[in-house]
């Protein structure tokens, strides 16, 4: 889906186009530019939908906003790479992940 800034805001309700220049300048979303100019696409209007959420809830700032969408792009991120290794352990033998296991588990619960 690409869509143009008017496009952008009637598709996210509460996204004014104030407050669009305000993300923009905190980069908490970056349009495509086109040979039509800038677009946007579905990820954007997550991103959107959640900065004008905790905008209205939390009175948070663009700033902030930004760095708490960096912060949840970061545990998204993390939590895929997470799945990959336990897929990798998933597939090796049984003394292997037995071993992996204790590992893990005293070096956590091991933590001062």
């Amino acid at each position: 889906m690409s869509l143009t800034e008017e496009q952008l805001i009637a598709t996210v309700t509460r996204l004014t186009s104030s407050r669009l220049t305000e993300y923009l300048a905190a980069e908490i979303v970056i349009p495509e530019q086109t040979e039509q100019g800038l677009v946007y696409h579905t990820l954007d209007v997550a991103r959107l939908e959640l900065a004008c959420e905790l905008h209205d809830q939390y009175e948070m700032e663009p700033d902030a906003l930004s760095m708490m969408l960096s912060l949840i792009d970061q545990m998204h991120g993390l939590r895929a790479e997470l799945r990959e290794v336990l897929n990798a352990v998933e597939t090796q033998p049984e003394p292997v992940r037995k071993q992996l296991i204790e590992v893990i588990g005293t070096a956590r619960f091991s933590r001062s």
